[in-house]
């Protein structure tokens, strides 16, 4: 690349380097420098934007924004630009937009369109070309090196095996959703942007993005921060080119790396001291680091990552589970590699802390978009309703007495803490024996679906002496459980797990103590049931996503597998389930409207009259205790997502990626058939589909 205004104006990515080079450059003389600035920053209603390149004249303010891509590939991101747009053009803004393929292959037209706007202004017009030189761009026929680091800079000191694998990167082996993403991320990286979320369903494949976003998007080297040891094992085996099922080599359509060889990876544990231990020269020597966010340390110790790797030595970070983010571990990661492009992933719109993940969300794929891919099962809700009025609770005074009272109200107005209710119910055989045989009936229509294989159920529970309440219940339903907490032995942990997981082994249930809320995936799992209130959406959806990925299963497809949400109506989880609905565009009244079940056998096991639990979790020393005695209700269930939404959304799918065809047809081709035409060709074509 020739000398050009790519040397004196900053670029962060190549196709902001190739407009400065083979756009502006011909287009005026170098004293505009002086009124050119990068990445400037606009706020617009409490918005807050970043401009590619603003020109600042006396007249005109012209804003520059490169797209990588000459069309979107979700319609959330194309609608968001178009707003975008709007907002930068109430603030007087003029604003050009120059896609990687228009600066490629129609460069004199961008030349010339650019002249136009700058000759408009007294002050930029001087500055103007009068005979452009306009040259043929040094630049490859794929919108996804947009996002390459600028060519000017200089390259790593300490190896460049990305710039080496980078552009072999095969997009055909990923899922559409994955593709998608990696595209979004292509134009926002390649657009200037540093803080990238991508909001993935679980099922959804985060493990392969996180990994080709890595190749792709890295010239450094990459951090890959995971939530614990689960998530941690995912990423090393997805790495690991010996593993089975590994995504550089053994995605189900082929290798992601076909004839490069893979990056040296190295996994790092705080558990064995491995990282107070491994020395810098060892870190710098691979291409890829994995670690959980406990490993990173405050940099204040010798030993820590943080303080064995400089600023400039990781220039791409993943970050999975990033729901978790708002963590101090996390805000340290940030500040110390500032200078590094980040990708933010999860399956959760929300942080543990309840808001936003503090990050651009450029890529979402919905709960229903999953289900209508075939990716994930759909959601059934069945949620047991008391009628609280007649429900019979007992109450223990400080003083020993102990009463009947009669009616939910009644035993508030003796409680006054609302929030103890949930606790009281969680912890009272009564509602526990309610949900576990609507469990077991669960159970049994989910062996009939898909059997031979044996559906599992996984349940949350309060604490240890709780957990061993739940699973003593439920094997007196005939569901063999036990329970898994982070007290037991890593033996005992793995012994369970076999036991659960194991065609052969004797547990159908488990209930655990924040075990399995996150990176785990066993299909197999079909009933869900949370006994236990929760705080956090978001740790309440990777709970229930735990269920969710589908089952290969030869005799029944995706469409026909469904995953049973179990709960009890006074553990206050509605808002939770109407922002799971919301979160997918789904009306959240829907769910609590639905038909209700009279299930009259649910009291005839003769289990109605059940003593305390021996449990006092919850219980406020000095105050009043309760318990709940006896309590009758009807059970409701709904389908999250109706099949004709499903449906719907399954042909909004199609006819995005139809239009996504037709714009790369159409660019090629003088004379396109009409739309309409070309889809019905393309489905021929496909078998209709």
């Amino acid at each position: 690349m020739s000398a050009g205004l790519e040397q004196l104006i900053p670029a962060t990515s190549f196709l902001e380097e190739a407009f400065l080079r083979w756009v502006l450059t011909p287009a005026a003389e170098r004293g505009i420098v002086a009124r050119v600035r990068s990445q400037h920053p606009v706020t617009v209603n409490e918005r807050n934007y970043r401009l590619d390149y603003l020109i600042a004249g006396d007249v005109l303010q012209v804003a520059v924004e490169l797209d990588g891509f000459t069309f979107h590939s979700d319609r959330a991101a194309f609608t968001y630009d178009r707003l975008r747009q709007n907002d930068l053009a109430a603030t007087g803004l003029t604003v050009l937009r120059f896609s990687y393929d228009a600066v490629r292959t129609d460069t004199a037209r961008c030349v010339a369109q650019l002249q136009a706007m700058l000759r408009q202004d007294p002050l930029l017009a001087p500055f103007v070309t009068d005979d452009p030189r306009v040259e043929v761009p040094d630049m490859v026929g794929d919108p996804m090196r947009a996002a390459d680091p600028p060519r000017w800079s200089s390259p790593p000191k300490d190896g460049s095996y990305f710039d080496g694998v980078r552009a072999r990167v095969d997009r055909g082996p990923l899922r559409a959703c994955q593709d998608e993403a990696l595209a979004a991320l292509a134009n926002y990286y390649a657009s200037g942007g540093r803080h990238a979320a991508a909001v993935m369903a679980v099922g959804a494949g985060k493990t392969a993005l996180g990994v080709a976003a890595a190749l792709s998007f890295s010239r450094r080297r990459v951090l890959v921060v995971t939530p614990g040891s689960v998530i941690r094992g995912t990423f090393a085996r997805a790495l690991d080119a010996a593993a089975p099922g590994n995504v550089l080599y053994g995605l189900a359509g082929g290798p992601m790396l076909p004839g490069a060889p893979p990056p040296a990876t190295l996994v790092l544990d705080s558990d064995d001291e491995q990282i107070s231990l491994v020395s810098r020269e060892r870190l710098l020597a691979a291409d890829v680091l994995v670690t959980n966010f406990h490993a990173l340390g405050t940099g204040e110790d010798n030993t820590d990552l943080l303080a064995k790797l400089e600023p400039g030595d990781v220039d791409f970070i993943v970050v999975d589970e990033a729901h978790i983010a708002a963590s101090a571990s996390y805000q340290r990661l940030f500040a110390h590699f500032q200078g590094a492009r980040t990708l933010l992933m999860s399956a959760c719109f929300r942080r543990l802390d309840g808001k936003p993940i503090d990050a651009d969300v450029v890529y979402r794929y919905r709960l229903v978009d999953s289900v209508a891919d075939g990716s994930a099962k759909n959601l059934r809700v069945h949620r047991f309703a008391p009628d609280v009025e007649v429900t019979v609770y007992e109450a223990a005074w400080p003083d020993g007495r102990r009463e009947q009272i009669v009616g939910r109200d009644a035993l508030l107005a003796a409680l006054g803490d609302e929030r103890r209710m949930a606790r009281i119910t969680a912890q009272s055989e009564a509602p526990i024996h309610h949900v576990m045989a609507v469990t077991r009936s669960c159970l049994d229509a989910q062996a009939k679906l898909l059997a031979p294989v044996k559906p599992r159920v996984l349940f949350s529970a309060m604490g240890q002496a709780h957990a061993e309440q739940v699973a003593r219940i439920a094997e007196e339903h005939g569901i063999a459980c036990a329970t898994l907490h982070h007290s037991m032995p890593p033996s005992a942990i793995a012994s369970t797990l076999r036991r659960f997981e194991s065609d052969s082994g004797d547990l159908q249930g488990i209930v655990q103590l924040r075990m399995l809320g996150q990176g785990y995936d066993f299909p197999p799992v079909t009933v869900v049931v949370p006994i236990r209130p929760y705080g956090s959406f978001g740790e309440f959806y990777q709970f229930v996503g735990r269920g969710v990925r589908v089952l290969r299963h030869p005799g029944v497809p995706a469409d026909r597998q469904y995953l049973d949400v179990v709960c009890h109506a006074e553990l206050g989880l509605e808002e939770h389930l109407e922002a799971l609905c919301k979160d997918n565009d789904m009306d959240p009244a829907l769910l609590l409207d639905a038909p209700v079940v009279e299930v009259s056998e649910l009291h005839a096991d003769g289990r109605d009259d059940c003593s305390p639990t021996d449990s006092d979790e919850g219980g406020r020393p000095g105050g009043l205790d309760a318990f709940v005695l006896y309590e009758r209700g009807r059970v409701e269930q709904r389908v999250v997502h109706e099949l004709d939404r499903v449906e719907a959304r399954r042909a909004e799918r199609e006819m995005q990626l139809m239009a996504q065809r037709y714009a790369v047809y159409a660019q090629s081709t003088g004379s396109p058939v009409p739309f309409e035409q070309f889809v019905e060709y393309m489905r021929r074509m496909t078998g209709g589909r």
